[in-house]
């Protein structure tokens, strides 16, 4: 398209827009247009239309955009195809919460994910028991679709055709060799974190809040399981996203300081 499209996701109150105003303020070299996602179920307040920003703001443009999971595919399209006629090869960073359905609306260049310090473990990933359970969900779910699509190339009076051979049942044996697939090794991680952390998966960039939560035995286990998870879902060029752990808008620190580095390659004008 020619835009250069940074998503910024996280948990509500987590520090997203804090961010954002830090990258637009100290890494972005031309005015970025900025959108922010509400879902129409939302309480949130939501001022609808394009704002025309101020001198201070430092956005070329600022709106915020409402959408329901059903037409989001359609309505941020519309939107980027919108800033993409008036700056062709312009800058957008859209700031949305953590909701699954955002995740593949759009084919964003960059993705940040900004959460606060969890309490513990079970804040971010599922017990093994509701795992589990999710797992069986999920591959019944996937028994039913494929059936219903290949289904339909069959008559419904003729006969289901019987399997080519012999297929023994779904054991604990075979769900372990499944699991050590690559497919279903993508599977377990995403079926591993809760729903509002899945985000976390495809992220470049993770921001643990420091100034959001307290420090503790706990929370110290869980970030260092992220940092374990996401060793071991490197990206398909081998890279693996960057865990910081850190005050986002502390430009002193230099926890922070690492981070606005990882930031600024993401801050540029579209090609």
């Amino acid at each position: 398209m020619g835009l250069n499209v940074v998503f910024v996701s996280g948990l509500r109150r987590s520090g997203k827009s804090a961010l954002i105003q830090g990258m637009i303020d100290g890494l972005w070299a031309t005015r970025p247009h900025y959108l922010r996602l509400v879902d129409k179920r939302s309480v949130k307040a939501s001022q609808k239309g394009a704002a025309a920003p101020s001198e201070k703001c430092g956005v070329a443009s600022a709106r915020w955009l409402e959408y329901d999971a059903e037409h989001v595919f359609e309505i941020l399209p519309a939107a980027l195809t919108e800033i993409h006629r008036r700056d062709r090869f312009g800058g957008v960073i859209i700031e949305a919460d953590a909701d699954p359905a955002l995740r593949h609306a759009y084919p964003y260049d960059h993705r940040v994910f900004i959460m606060p310090i969890p309490s513990g473990v079970q804040d971010v990933f599922r017990d093994p028991s509701r795992a589990a359970d999710e797992l069986k969900r999920v591959l019944d779910d996937t028994t039913a679709f494929a059936s219903e699509i290949f289904g339909l190339f069959h008559d419904e009076d003729e006969d289901a055709p019987e399997p080519s051979e012999y297929r023994p049942p779904f054991s604990a044996r075979s769900a372990r060799s499944f699991l050590r697939s690559p497919l279903g090794d993508e599977l377990a991680t995403r079926i591993q974190l809760q729903p509002q952390y899945h985000g976390l998966v495809e992220s470049d960039v993770i921001v643990v809040n420091s100034q959001l939560g307290q420090i503790g035995p706990g929370p110290t286990a869980c970030v260092q399981r992220i940092d374990r998870l996401l060793e071991r879902i490197k990206h398909s060029e081998g890279n693996r996203a960057e865990l910081f752990f850190c005050d986002p808008v502390d430009r002193s620190g230099r926890d922070c300081k690492k981070l606005l580095k990882a930031l600024r390659p993401m801050c540029v004008g579209g090609k």
